[in-house]
């Protein structure tokens, strides 16, 4: 039988931001011109810049770290300047507690407090497991998202995501990544989640829905489950009945840049089969840049945080190799800055020309932490992405490394977030 038309979800095809993500941003511009103004910067509505802040992969290492990072942002006067919060992996699993507080970035103290706070218990672990285990789709990455949200983050936090949808413009606009079997790049916001090569969204509220369970949707334990790397989570997109000529309607190929064939119609559509299955990011590439590039998000500087182990400068090597892959800005990188690779600066700036972003690139153990190459791969293998969680001693002591290096680099940011602002006002 066909679908009630109560239940019928449109899969959204474009290239440009939803409607609810464009209030967001212009919410949000209002708060990062009262932050600029505080930091000396002069802006107007019209002339703020999109500034992104983006976490790598890298496990416990990545979460934590990003929580020292954002919290010494918080202390520089920095953070509000932030329009999105992008990450991929262990980043993810830091946005997800973190956004379980509506007013997080004015309080990262509260944030950084739950690291040490107290466990959730093993009835309650257990009772969460029990009730996904019921499902269809349960998996391994439902036993990782578990032991991830509940014996690193210390919370088992059951919320949806889609019902960060209704908060105000406190905080950045949180972008999580994972990639489809097929190595397509899958975004998941508050408002949308889709294939951002391609520009297929559904509404969020539905990612997980059948007719019927319409209100079948993962939660945050599931999210951080799937942001794991090697792991697969198969998630139930809505089964809609298209005939082809009704499907390829849908998606115009003239008009997206992508080529999208029938065989991604199909998939994204669910025609022909009942699930797709996303997986960790970081086996594609260990920083969410893809949701960042190009004309949708406009972004003016992009400030990517790098909590890799091995190879300091793959990451943003391989999103040049993406961006040019995809046809999509990205800017220049010397070949040179590429033999720091073992032992690098705290801080790189890739400076962006037209439509290109600016890059401020950080890797996370630098000349500043580390006396010579030799440290930073013992430093690496001290706090290796597979071991047991962290103990407080080696939690407190890569908050610190985190907090110097934005406090270090704090002008260099500020810097660059002015030169962003004369970019916007010379677009006008």
């Amino acid at each position: 039988p066909s679908c009630p038309v109560l239940w019928q979800i449109s899969v959204r095809q474009s290239q440009s931001l939803c409607a609810g993500e464009q209030d967001f941003i212009l919410m949000r511009r209002a708060a990062v011109v009262e932050s600029l103004s505080r930091l000396g910067v002069s802006s107007t509505q019209d002339s703020v810049p999109h500034v992104a802040l983006l976490g790598s992969g890298g496990g416990q290492r990545a979460a934590v770290a990003l929580l020292g990072s954002l919290y010494q942002m918080q202390e520089e006067g920095l953070l509000d300047t932030v329009l999105y919060l992008g990450g991929v992996s262990g980043s993810t699993w830091s946005m997800a507690s973190l956004y379980s507080d509506p007013w997080w970035s004015s309080n990262m103290e509260r944030a950084m407090s739950r690291l040490s706070g107290p466990d959730v218990s093993l009835d309650e672990a257990l009772a969460w497991l029990g009730q996904r285990a019921k499902g269809e789709d349960f998996s391994l990455s439902d036993i990782w998202g578990v032991l991830t949200s509940a014996g690193i983050m210390k919370q088992l936090d059951l919320r949806r995501l889609s019902e960060d949808s209704d908060r105000n413009a406190t905080n950045p606009y949180p972008i999580y990544s994972a990639v489809e079997r097929s190595c397509k790049w899958f975004e998941l916001t508050p408002h949308e989640s889709g294939f951002t090569e391609l520009g297929l969204f559904v509404n969020t509220s539905r990612l997980g829905s059948t007719h019927l369970e319409p209100e079948l949707q993962m939660d945050m334990v599931s999210l951080q489950g799937y942001d794991h790397l090697d792991l697969t989570h198969a998630f139930i997109f809505p089964k809609q009945r298209y005939k082809k000529s009704q499907c390829l309607t849908k998606v115009n190929t003239k008009r997206n840049p992508y080529n999208i064939s029938y065989d991604h119609c199909k998939l994204f559509y669910n025609w022909s089969k009942e699930h797709i299955h996303l997986t960790d990011a970081g086996i594609m590439l260990n920083m969410p840049f893809p949701p960042f590039l190009g004309d949708k998000r406009d972004t003016d500087l992009l400030i990517a945080l790098d909590f890799s182990a091995g190879d300091v400068f793959e990451t943003v090597t391989l999103a040049r190799d993406y961006a040019a892959k995809v046809n999509k800005p990205f800017p220049e990188i010397d070949d040179k800055v590429l033999e720091d690779k073992d032992w690098p600066k705290d801080c790189y700036v890739f400076q962006g020309e037209g439509k290109q972003p600016t890059i401020v690139y950080m890797p996370l153990f630098n000349r500043n932490n580390c006396k010579d190459a030799e440290e930073v791969r013992q430093r690496m293998k001290e706090f290796s992405t597979f071991q047991l969680p962290f103990n407080q001693e080696k939690i407190s002591s890569l908050l610190e490394i985190a907090k110097d290096n934005m406090k270090n680099n704090k002008e260099t940011i500020l810097r660059e977030i002015s030169k962003a602002v004369e970019r916007r006002q010379n677009k006008r």
